[in-house]
């Protein structure tokens, strides 16, 4: 076996691996991995996935990757490289890679096919406040199934652990929970670091380059620009000098001052706070010039300096910016690793400082620094049943710790109910970040058909700078700063307020107030009018080809869960039954009036009978109630008596599956702010649905419906939710894995009739 790993190594990479590499691809991945600072660990924990997954134990190993940077990190390089490795090997149509980080973690994509091999990469902020049921600017419908894939069959890696802040102990968690509460099939966790606990490096990984260790003394009165001098003093022409700071507003300082200063030479700002398409970056052989960055290259990155300075930062954070000074060993004569005090001082840090002063000038390699006990920043107990995981040496505040009761609040994305967001368990304050996008509009703000801005078009930012920056305007306009949203009530766009400023919040700003610079990216000093990437309000490019009767589409709804189950293995018998008989009856609802009335109200010559879809260009129908969702008529109707399911099939499972596949209908079911009184979700009562039977068989009569009584506090829904996540065979995990695969077969029947949309440009 490991001689054929080291060939499928060599074929990705195009050199052997590492003796610590081929016993991942023996005996998986363990809880933890730690191998100084250039060591190979993203090759050593992908590859060894990769090729357990592919050639030596597909059945045994997880069927998605989850790599973990920390917040701040560019994945964009990881996704790259995994790309990169998975076109040589030939396999880049076989396992999908998708990208989860900054605007791209908005990207679906990857939620599509469920039951293909895929590796995710992203950052710990979008990945884990996924997996928490809160994803940042992730849509609260789409959150269930985002949950649970991430949840289920999958293995996480987390990448330099002790740089995930509360999202450590957070990750933790969730993998005991899982391993408490049970999943639909095995999901692991590894956590990888360059600080070692003592124990002896892995033999032979990586050379063995030497910084040598020299602190500067800026004057706190004069610090940009004494650091800008000591850098180019100690820069050498036709090298790479890495300036890291701590703040994305120190360091747009530094890079224009470093700019004014050596205006014949490359000077980079490397923030993750760009436009996607403007994403400047740099490469391993573009290496002459200054590259100023906050954390963007403490994980995932392979660049290298000769000259590197870093501000005072928590240990594990040094340990991997010295990793990269004179990371290949591209320089004989070693490299500088220049390090200061910041203005505010040492803060929690003095330990690493002092650790630094008695190593003044000193050449040290990467497995030094490995071997160094270095004091470290108090952390909270590490979680319960969650053995060898790194220490987590940065996270001072991170949160109570996530258990049971947390994770059931969580499960819960009703409007107004549960937590409003994941952060508290993710990021610290100072972390959070919102997203931000630019288009020109009058002072009555963008028109009220004007799309929210596209990925493309959005730029992450801090929350603070981006809060910061709007006071300022509002004070100096008077209008509000010039930010709307789209409400999430009633879908109007609005000016945005403070307590709109949450972690993932979209945000649109006018252009012609800045905020936006080529080469910097989000840049709050800047009144130049930004760009705007808009261009203009497209029809999507395809639509549904055909009217499709109700009972084709459940037909077509189960065959697309049966194939899909059957290519899930770890399912048992009766969760592939239930999510057949949920896919059969999810649309049951439709048969409403108010549903078959805007199917038909949209023209064209529809069929008679009970329609699930309209023909395109006729399917712009608009519905005669505010609100209105199938998907509880039809939980009223499964709720209406056990007549419909055959023996050995559980009826509330089947009914929550079929209710919940828009995730409107879950957990709490409330009215809308506005709603009539005793209406729910636009369902009256006294509404009636006709008599119909389905040709499997299932018959239901005609129902008068009292849709607000089974949803109350008290009411017969709340018991049957509650009875499913406390199931054993069930709870969260497996119930939203099997939640998932019921709206994944949905997606796919209604898919077989799409077509080129006649409303969409053509050519």
């Amino acid at each position: 076996m490991a001689q054929g790993f080291e060939e499928f190594f060599r074929a990705a990479t195009g050199h052997r691996p590492y003796a610590y590499q081929r016993v991942l691809a023996e005996g998986g991945l363990p809880r933890s991995v730690r191998v100084p600072s250039g060591g190979g660990k993203t090759a050593g924990a992908v590859l060894a996935w990769l090729y357990r997954r592919t050639v030596a134990a597909p059945e045994a190993t997880a069927r998605r990757l989850v790599y973990v940077l920390p917040q701040g990190s560019l994945a964009h390089w990881t996704h790259a490289r995994i790309g990169r490795w998975l076109h040589r090997l030939g396999l880049a149509d076989a396992v999908d890679l998708h990208l989860l980080a900054g605007p791209d973690g908005q990207n679906g994509a990857w939620r599509r096919h469920p039951e293909r091999s895929a590796i995710l990469v992203g950052t710990h902020d979008v990945l884990l406040s996924r997996a928490l049921m809160r994803g940042l600017a992730d849509s609260r419908t789409m959150a269930p199934v985002s949950f649970g894939l991430l949840n289920n069959d999958a293995h996480w890696v987390f990448d330099e652990a002790g740089l995930l802040g509360p999202g450590l102990p957070t990750g933790e968690r969730l993998q005991a929970l899982r391993e408490a509460l049970g999943t639909t099939a095995p999901t692991g966790s590894t956590w990888m670091s360059a600080v070692g606990d003592g124990s002896t490096p892995p033999a032979g990984p990586g050379p063995a380059p030497v910084r040598r260790i020299r602190q500067l003394h800026p004057d706190p009165e004069r610090y940009v620009a004494d650091l800008v001098a000591a850098l180019g003093a100690a820069h050498r022409p036709g090298t790479r000098t890495i300036a890291a700071l701590g703040s994305p507003a120190r360091a747009r300082a530094v890079h224009a001052a470093l700019r004014a200063a050596h205006p014949g030479r490359p000077v980079a700002l490397l923030l993750p706070y760009h436009r996607s398409a403007e994403l400047p970056l740099p490469t391993r052989e573009s290496a002459d010039g200054f590259l100023v960055v906050t954390r963007a290259l403490d994980a995932g990155s392979d660049l290298s300096g000769r000259t590197v300075l870093t501000e005072l930062a928590p240990w594990s954070a040094l340990v991997q910016r010295a990793g990269r000074c004179n990371r290949h060993g591209e320089h004989p004569d070693g490299g500088d690793l220049l390090w200061c005090v910041p203005p505010e001082g040492p803060g929690p840090d003095g330990a690493v400082a002092r650790w630094l002063t008695a190593h003044e000038g000193a050449a040290v390699t990467a497995a030094d620094l490995f071997a160094v006990d270095a004091p470290r920043s108090p952390v909270p107990e590490p979680a319960p049943d969650v053995p060898n995981a790194p220490d987590a040496p940065d996270a001072p505040d991170a949160p109570d710790a996530l258990g049971g009761p947390e994770l059931v609040a969580l499960f819960d994305t009703a409007r107004g109910a549960g937590p409003a967001g994941a952060w508290p368990w993710v990021q610290a304050a100072a972390d959070r970040t919102v997203f931000v996008a630019w288009r020109a509009f009058g002072p009555d703000g963008p028109a009220p058909e004007e799309p929210e801005p596209g990925r493309h078009e959005q730029c992450e930012a801090p929350l603070a700078e981006v809060a910061a920056w709007l006071a300022a305007a509002a004070a100096e306009e008077g209008d509000g700063g010039g930010a709307w949203l789209r409400d999430r009530v009633d879908g109007r766009w609005r000016r945005a307020v403070a307590a709109d400023l949450c972690a993932g919040a979209l945000l649109l700003l006018d252009a012609a107030r800045g905020g936006h610079l080529p080469g910097t990216g989000w840049t709050p000093g800047s009144r130049t009018p930004v760009p705007s990437l808009f261009t203009g309000r497209t029809p999507p490019a395809t639509a549904c080809a055909a009217w499709v009767s109700l009972e084709q589409h459940l037909r077509e709804t189960e065959e697309e869960a049966r194939a899909l189950t059957a290519a899930l293995p770890g399912l048992t018998g009766p969760q592939r039954e239930a999510v057949a008989l949920a896919a059969r009856l999810h649309d049951l609802g439709k048969c409403h009036h108010v549903f078959q009335d805007k199917l038909r109200d949209g023209g064209g010559d529809p069929p008679e009978g009970l329609l699930a879809k309209s023909k395109a260009p006729w399917s712009n129908g608009t519905s005669s109630r505010p609100f209105f969702r199938h998907e509880l008529v039809t939980a009223l109707l499964l709720l209406a008596g056990d007549h419909w399911h055959p023996p050995g099939t559980d009826p509330s499972l089947v009914a929550y599956l079929a209710a919940a596949h828009h995730g409107h209908v879950r957990v709490t079911v409330r009215p809308e702010p506005g709603e009539a009184a005793a209406a729910l979700f636009g369902v009256r009562p006294g509404d009636r649905t006709p008599p119909f039977a389905l040709a499997t068989g299932e018959r239901f009569p005609a129902l008068e419906l009292a849709p607000a009584d089974p949803f109350r506090p008290d009411g017969r829904w709340p018991r049957l939710v509650a009875a499913l996540l406390a199931d054993p065979g069930l709870g969260p995990f497996r119930l939203a894995h099997l939640e998932a695969l019921v709206r994944t077969a949905d997606w796919r029947s209604s898919a077989r009739h799409d077509g080129p949309n006649p409303q969409a440009p053509q050519g």
